[in-house]
């Protein structure tokens, strides 16, 4: 899917319980369900998961409440980010 136009939204989320490969499957397949997702990166060895975006079809909230519902917790530790379509950064 390609956004033209538009501001995206970057997280960058401590969680924890994502401690193997399936992990990630299982997060990455739960976050990519949400509508207005543009990217999910989990990582287990850093235990941090980076999601991008559309403000205008999801919030922070609902990537949260994704994550949790797919069993993992996260950290109140977040790096929020606004960045350009092409995510400059």
């Amino acid at each position: 899917m390609t956004v033209t136009g538009r501001n995206t939204k970057t997280l960058t989320l401590q969680v924890q319980g994502m401690n193997c490969a399936g992990c990630e499957r299982r997060m990455g397949s739960a976050l990519r369900r949400l509508d207005g997702l543009l990217e999910a990166v989990p990582d287990h060895a850093s235990g941090q998961v980076r999601v991008r975006f559309d403000p205008d079809r999801t919030d922070r909230g609902a990537v949260l409440d994704r994550i949790v519902l797919a069993g993992f917790t996260v950290e109140d530790t977040d790096t929020d980010t606004d960045t350009d379509v092409l995510g400059a950064r």
